[in-house]
């Protein structure tokens, strides 16, 4: 119980269900690029992202100075469940059609980036 009750919390907040619902579009992001998304500063995106990650909602990946975040490994398929539903109702709200334009903008711009999966596979070449 203990379980849902931090998951839905989290997802209560309209910012922070619109960085899930950004996440469950693009596999990662970091917080320059949610903030530019989202129009919103730097730490109040920080701040409901730590939520979203005390909840287990979102996990973090640390490349170099970059923080890429993504939906959580380890979310439930319930979990997974109640994301993908409520991406499929709200659809055709004008919020979410405005965050993924902005996301598509970013996508444009994230050919380099640590969180794009290219960066990723570059960054994976340099360790390895």
């Amino acid at each position: 119980m203990e379980q849902a009750t931090h998951f839905f919390h989290a997802l209560s907040n309209e910012i922070r269900l619109r960085i899930v619902l950004l996440l469950a579009s693009e596999p990662q992001l970091s917080v320059c690029q949610l903030v530019r998304i989202l129009g919103l500063s730097q730490p109040k995106v920080s701040r409901h992202l730590a939520v979203l990650r005390d909840a287990g909602v979102v996990t973090v990946d640390r490349r170099a100075q970059w923080i890429c975040y993504s939906l959580g490994q380890t979310l439930q398929p319930w979990q997974r469940k109640v994301v993908e539903a409520t991406r499929e109702d709200v659809r055709e709200t004008a919020q979410y059609i405005e965050d993924q334009r902005k996301l598509e903008e970013v996508r444009k711009m994230m050919t380099n980036h640590p969180c794009a999966p290219q960066g990723k596979q570059k960054n994976e070449e340099l360790v390895a």
